[in-house]
């Protein structure tokens, strides 16, 4: 059995997706982790004025990154990870007891300052 940390980080790195810029000439992969897995240049790339390949290759990045990252909120909101027994409720516990804190700084903050007002 795999651990939650594998699986989830599994879900990044066999996500990926591929973006073309420049006609095709500019080709590259990324994976869910925005690691560049894949940079293919069509050997007329080598032509463009290197502003133009630079951007090229920064569009077809930035393309590739933005599809990998909409594939991965599909794939995380049609299946959330799952946790691991009784983490679950331990997180509401947690959450729980940090509210009542504020609350009760909230409170004593607040009669802090009604007292001040009083004084001034």
């Amino acid at each position: 059995m795999t651990d939650l940390p594998s699986q989830f980080l599994g879900r990044f790195t066999g996500t990926r997706a591929t973006a073309e810029a420049a006609d095709g000439l500019v080709r590259l992969v990324v994976d869910g982790t925005g690691d560049l897995l894949e940079l293919d240049l069509d050997p007329r790339a080598m032509r463009l004025p290197a502003v133009d390949l630079a951007a090229a290759i920064r569009a077809a990045f930035a393309t590739a990154r933005a599809e990998v990252q909409a594939a991965l909120q599909e794939q995380l909101a049609a299946a959330p990870p799952a946790l691991p027994d009784g983490l679950g409720p331990l997180l509401d516990e947690v959450g729980t007891g940090a509210q009542r804190r504020l609350d009760d700084l909230t409170a004593t903050a607040q009669q802090l300052a009604d007292r001040l007002n009083r004084l001034g």
